[in-house]
């Protein structure tokens, strides 16, 4: 069984409606957080989710366990992961790929990202270090 890219964007929504659900007043600000993500790690075959986390940035927070750090990084691309620069380093050469995923938005655009990389570590360092830490 996959994860469907539908409910990735369901369980997305989800989350967020509580943040646009308050009705703007006549300040022209934006509500909400300027950037919004799903984030998971599917280790390939399998049918659900290794590890998952919801990301806010502007205020930082979710359940990302470093959130200011994995903002900061996306303030850097205007959210774009894909544009994230890799993290030199090392790791193992253990071949147990993983599918890492991140739907949601940035700064009212939608964002998705997709991608296997071949261990959890190449995936972390692929993704600049701090998007995938969880």
């Amino acid at each position: 069984m996959h994860v469907s890219r539908a409910v990735r964007w369901a369980v997305a929504a989800a989350a967020l409606v509580p943040l646009t659900a308050v009705p703007a007043a006549a300040d022209p600000r934006p509500t909400g957080p300027e950037g919004a993500y799903l984030l998971m790690v599917v280790p390939v075959g399998e049918p659900a989710p290794e590890r998952s986390a919801s990301l806010w940035c502007g205020p930082d927070g979710g359940a990302h366990p470093a959130a200011t750090n994995a903002c900061d990084q996306l303030r850097k691309v205007s959210g774009r992961i894909g544009a994230l620069a890799e993290q030199p380093g090392p790791c193992t050469l253990e071949y147990r790929p993983v599918r890492v995923t991140a739907d949601g938005h940035w700064r009212g655009a939608p964002r998705h990202f997709d991608r296997v990389y071949p261990n959890r570590c190449a995936a972390v360092r692929g993704t600049g270090g701090a998007l995938f830490a969880f």
